[in-house]
């Protein structure tokens, strides 16, 4: 393991977690790398970010989580739609839409209107 694989390394063992709420906040932290994208020059985990869409992929396909003592109810929902503002596909569009169809939180609604935007401006 050398130097510059461990964050990524640390990085991806947040995103593959059985805990909900730490998968969340490796989405979140995956958004926030990328945003500061025009600033630094370059997401430090763009490595993994096919990794990081597919996780956000798996979230979506299944109900949101109840809220408990970490998160709020549907936060995994957010924190996905969040991070495909920034790496969707044109593949993601049907499940996109079916979020949109089937949500009736209003920020979840708000997310997944910006992630929709975001594969029709590809």
């Amino acid at each position: 393991m050398s130097g510059p694989d461990i964050p990524l390394q640390a990085f991806a063992a947040l995103l593959h977690s059985d805990n909900v709420a730490t998968v969340c906040r490796a989405l979140n932290m995956y958004q926030v790398a990328a945003s500061y994208t025009r600033l630094s020059g370059g997401n430090p985990l763009e490595p993994l970010g096919g990794e990081v869409r597919l996780v956000a992929r798996e979230i979506l396909s299944r109900p949101p989580v109840e809220a408990d003592e970490e998160i709020r109810a549907g936060f995994d929902h957010l924190s996905a739609l969040n991070v495909l503002t920034s790496l969707a596909e044109p593949e993601d569009a049907e499940l996109i839409a079916r979020v949109l169809e089937s949500t009736e939180d209003e920020q979840i609604r708000a997310v997944a209107t910006l992630a929709a935007a975001a594969v029709r401006n590809q």
